[in-house]
């Protein structure tokens, strides 16, 4: 589930209202005067997932009467790990990730914030070989992790290009920082990370986006 993309001021409302609900259920609806709270983020410079850093640095959530305990992982399975050791009370992921609730994990998916991953790219070295979609076939993309959204776009991608699931190979590395180290030293043919990341390299001069996977949905 990841957090919408509309405006500031709605993401915000919707996080400081998840998040009062959370509280609620967490403490059994006692009085608190401050009521804390354990998120997590399955990575930590993705852009969706800012309203939460935002609300903790202006003091939107302290005003509610709720204290953020924040952690950044590095890809959903960690994530899921942490839920699953009752390490974190909430978790700010991915749609992909419900699937673990099939194969066991003891977590809920509580919210849907936004519908077409407009906020996620694929880019390559600007000055590599590859130039479109259809350069990737038998090519190694880096992911945050197995099973992850970025994992799960990359196998759809491959699909919708008619090479199967395998078509393109996936390896997961972590954040969008290990992901972007691993592109420009060449252990890998393209990444998939953030469009703001995808912005900034592209204005360095080093990738280009070949895939803006919000298009493809």
């Amino acid at each position: 589930m990841r957090p919408c993309l509309a405006t500031g001021n709605r993401i915000l409302i919707r996080c400081v209202s998840l998040l009062a609900i959370v509280a609620i259920f967490t403490f059994d609806g006692s009085a608190q005067s401050s009521m804390k709270i354990r998120v997590g983020k399955a990575i930590g410079e993705a852009f969706s997932f800012t309203p939460l850093d935002i609300g903790i640095e202006t003091g939107i959530f302290k005003k509610h009467g709720i204290e953020i305990e924040k952690y950044d992982f590095g890809g959903s399975a960690k994530l899921q790990q942490a839920l699953a050791a009752d390490s974190i009370d909430m978790g700010l992921g991915s749609g992909p990730e419900l699937a673990f609730i099939v194969k066991g994990s003891p977590v809920l998916g509580v919210a849907a914030m936004a519908d077409a991953p407009w906020l996620l790219t694929l880019v390559v070295d600007k000055n590599g070989l590859i130039r479109t979609m259809s350069d990737l076939k038998g090519k190694t993309i880096s992911v945050s992790t197995r099973g992850s959204l970025t994992d799960w776009l990359v196998h759809d991608l491959s699909r919708q290009q008619g090479w199967g699931p395998d078509g393109i190979k996936t390896l997961p590395v972590g954040t969008d920082v290990s992901q972007i180290s691993a592109l420009k030293t060449h252990q890998i043919d393209g990444s998939v990370i953030d469009l703001a990341a995808a912005y900034r390299l592209e204005e360095e001069g080093s990738t280009r986006i070949v895939v803006r996977f919000g298009s493809l949905f």
